[in-house]
Parts: structure tokens; C-alpha cells; sequence
């Protein structure tokens, strides 16, 4: 080497103190790089054994996509309805035979009637008055323009309502469901009712309308069991489906120092729902998520040790094939979807969620775990679910297919096996989300994208 024969060509030569200096220098050069680890650098002839021969990534890999049948990666599709309740929603929905199927109807009541006002008398002093006559009054409905459906305008009637209700478990045909009381509607749909006053809604001209109230009308809910029984409003129109955002009982009296002036007095709110026909029953193979009492789909997942098929995989690769955590590069449960029973299809973007179901023998209430997906879920455009009915909704389940593989999570404890689809926010809105089933050609599927090296003998 190198490094060895400058040393000895040094010893050899005389005692020329310039060549000594010289020979120095190169000396300490070599040195230098040989601590520093430059041995590639030497002229040796030996071999270093350090070097590997060869490239250092394997020279034969491939990524494969494979589509498992729901009864190959999953099992015991359950469907779970009864979270939430309409009171709990945004704004209530009036309709009459929409998409020929749906009826809804509003339900309100109020607190009792003022029984006193600040009133400015004949010489301008601002007074309580206690003696107050009412002479009439209007409830003022607002609705939602954009997601209402409607021509140029829909007729309205309000009813003052004979029967008690319970907010929170009224229905089209129960008045009140609960553990100590079930009682049904004298007339299903929330009735009877007496009518009280009717109008028009033209969205054209704003987004709210007035019901004028005579004195009769007022004294229907003039006493304390009149007015928590409250109001029904009801569409007269076929074939109209009306968001409502508000509703509102405002009075109209006649004070008894200023006869001459009308004061407008509005009731506090009490509560507020509505009930809908047909009421939906168990959607057997159908995957539903959403509505409201909102729906949760259920299964457990039961992924094979090894893959043994398709056809084409094992043509590449030899089967069977072990599922191993480091060749999955992606995993995504693929949904079709399909229209939703007659009335019930969104009108606005849904959000799904997916989350691990904690204690499988407790459902349907059993806790949930954290969110496999991310803040707001999966977006489902309405449009998938009517013209576009049979569109695929992936979601993507990778970091949990790889724990189910691995047999723990990332932070070392067994993945829950069962999870549960369900909107992200429930109750949402009537109308849900519909996918199908394991019984159908369409049913779901998991998608698989592995990435396979030499150690699994590519063909």
C-alpha cells in the first residue's frame, strides 16, 4: 500500500534536512486521511471487506391492489337506530307527499301568557299594567330558502292542538313514549286539531310568513293547559318539503290605561319538534347511517392470516400470502351507494364517521372509541344519493387495517375488531345516507395496496 511505501523510501535516503521536512509532511498527510476514514482512497490491492458488493434495495418489488367481498374481511352486519330525537335538530321540516312518500308536521307550545306591560299613558308616564285584554295576535313562521323545495309558493295552516305532548318522544302516532307513560295520538299525525288560521309562503318576497290571529283564536291557548298543548303546522300543499328555522307567538292587547293603543307582546317558546310519516322501520341488509333517531351500521372485522387469491395476485406472487403490517401501504373500506327510501334523500352534504366500538356486547350503547377518520368524517354529496345513486364512497382505514394485521395498535393495545358507521354529528337532519348491502353484487369491499418484495418470491 501506499501509506507503507512512502514510509520505507523515508528510511532510505540520506540525512538532507529538506527531504527529511519533506517526507514529514507526507507522512502526516497520510496519517490524516487514514484517521479520517478515507481507505476507499489508497492505492491498496487487497480487498476491503467493508464494501458490500451489490445494490443495498432489492431488485424485484411490485405493488398489487387487492379487493376482498365483504364476507372475506368482515362479518355480522347490524343496524342500530334511536340516537337522538327531532327536537335536538336545527330547524324542524312541514311536508305533505313529498316525493309522494313524506308527511311532517310541527308541533310548538309556549309558556303562559304575559300578565302584565310597561304602557305609556294619556299624560306620556311609562306604567305596569296588569289588566290586559287581547284582541288578536299572528305567529310568525321563518324557513330556510335555499333548502327548502317548493314552487312559487306554498299555503300553510296553524291548529290549536287538544292533546298533551311530550317534546322529546312524540311521534307520528304516539303523543307521548316514555318509561312511566305511553299514549298514542287521538288521530295519527298529531291530532286532532282546531284550526286557527291559514297563509301563503312566497320565498320570493322573504323567507318568513304571517298567520293573523283573531281573539278566538287567542283564547285557545289562553289558560295554562292551552298553552303547553300548543300549535301544529301543517303544509296543505302536495308535494313541498319547508325547512322551518323559526316560530314565533306573538300577541296583540289593548291596555286598560291607554285604551287607545295596541301593544304587540311576544310568548316565550317552551319547546319545539316535529313527527313525520312513514316512520322507518329495521333497514335489514341495507347499510344506513344518519336520520333521524339517527341510524348506526355495525360489523366486526375478520381479515384473513393469508391471501389465497385473486387469480391475478397469485400469477405474480406465491399464495398463499401472509398479510404482514410492512406490506400494506394503504387500506380503504369501499361503499356503493343508492337512493334512500322515497323523501328521505339528502339535500345537503352528510358526514359519515367510523369509529371502534368499545364494548360490542353493550350495543346499542355501547361507548365509542376515538374517530378513525378525520374531524369532520367522510363527505357524502347528495347528489350520490339520487341521480348519482351507485357512485363508491371510499374511506380511508389504513393505520387501523395495519394494527388489525400486526395484532396491536401503534401504542401496543389489541385493535377493537367491531366498528360502527354513523353520522358525524347525530342527529344531522331527516334524510340519510344509504349503501349497499352484504347480500348485494354492490356490497362492501376492502381495498387493499400492498407492496411486495423478494421475501415473498414474485413470480
Amino acid at each position: 500500500m501506499s501509506y507503507y511505501l512512502n514510509r520505507l523510501n523515508w528510511r532510505t535516503r540520506g540525512d538532507d534536512p529538506l527531504l527529511h521536512m519533506t517526507n514529514w509532511l507526507k507522512r502526516s498527510a497520510w496519517a490524516g486521511f487514514v484517521a479520517l476514514g478515507f481507505w476507499p482512497l489508497l492505492a491498496c490491492q487487497e480487498e476491503i471487506v467493508t464494501v458490500l458488493e451489490g445494490d443495498l434495495v432489492p431488485v424485484e418489488a411490485v405493488t398489487v391492489e387487492v379487493i376482498l367481498p365483504f364476507h372475506e374481511f368482515a362479518e355480522n352486519l347490524e343496524a342500530w337506530g334511536g340516537y337522538g330525537r327531532p327536537y335536538q335538530l336545527p330547524s324542524d321540516v312541514v311536508a305533505l307527499s313529498f316525493d309522494g312518500n313524506l308527511d311532517a308536521r310541527v308541533l310548538t307550545n309556549w309558556f303562559s301568557f304575559p300578565t302584565s306591560a310597561q304602557v305609556r299613558d294619556t299624560s306620556g308616564l311609562v306604567r305596569t299594567d296588569t289588566l290586559l285584554t287581547f284582541v288578536g295576535g299572528k305567529i310568525v313562521a321563518r324557513f330556510d330558502t335555499l333548502s327548502s323545495v317548493l314552487g312559487e309558493q306554498a299555503e300553510l295552516a296553524v291548529g290549536a292542538m287538544s292533546q298533551h305532548w311530550d317534546v322529546i318522544s312524540a311521534s307520528w302516532t304516539s303523543a307521548i313514549d316514555t318509561v312511566g307513560e305511553n299514549r298514542a295520538w287521538e288521530v295519527a299525525g298529531a291530532g286532532p286539531v282546531t284550526p286557527v288560521s291559514t297563509a301563503f309562503w312566497e320565498p320570493a318576497l322573504g323567507d318568513s310568513v304571517v298567520f293573523e290571529i283573531d281573539s278566538a283564536g287567542v283564547a285557545l291557548w289562553a289558560d295554562t293547559a292551552g298553552v303547553r298543548m300548543g300549535a301544529r303546522l301543517d303544509a296543505l300543499d302536495e308535494g313541498v318539503r319547508l325547512d322551518l328555522t323559526d316560530l314565533n307567538l306573538r300577541l296583540i292587547t289593548r291596555p286598560s290605561i291607554h285604551p287607545d293603543t295596541l301593544v304587540e307582546l311576544e310568548v316565550a317558546n317552551r319547546s319545539r319538534t316535529f313527527v313525520y310519516s312513514p316512520e322507518l322501520g329495521d333497514p335489514g341488509d341495507e347499510i344506513r347511517v344518519g336520520g333521524v333517531p339517527a341510524w348506526r351500521s355495525v360489523f366486526t372485522m375478520n381479515l384473513p392470516e393469508a391471501l389465497n387469491g385473486p387469480e391475478a395476485l397469485c400469477e405474480i406472487v406465491q399464495c398463499p400470502l401472509e398479510l404482514t403490517p410492512e406490506s400494506l401501504v394503504s387500506a380503504s373500506l369501499v361503499l356503493t351507494t343508492q337512493a334512500p327510501l322515497a323523501g328521505f334523500s339528502p339535500s345537503d352534504t352528510l358526514f359519515m364517521d367510523v369509529r371502534p366500538v368499545l364494548e360490542p356486547a353493550r350495543l346499542p350503547k355501547s361507548p365509542l372509541g376515538t374517530s378513525l377518520l378525520s374531524t369532520t368524517g367522510a363527505l357524502l354529496p347528495p347528489e350520490d344519493f339520487g341521480e348519482g345513486a351507485g357512485s363508491q364512497i371510499e374511506v380511508q382505514l389504513g393505520p387501523y387495517v395495519q394494527g388489525l394485521i400486526g395484532e396491536e395498535s401503534l401504542v401496543g393495545i389489541e385493535a377493537p375488531k367491531t366498528l360502527a358507521l354513523l353520522s358525524s354529528f347525530e342527529p344531522l337532519a331527516l334524510s340519510f345516507a344509504s349503501f349497499e348491502g352484504p347480500g348485494s353484487p354492490l356490497g362492501p369491499q376492502l381495498k387493499l395496496v400492498l407492496t411486495l418484495a423478494d421475501d415473498v418470491l414474485i413470480r
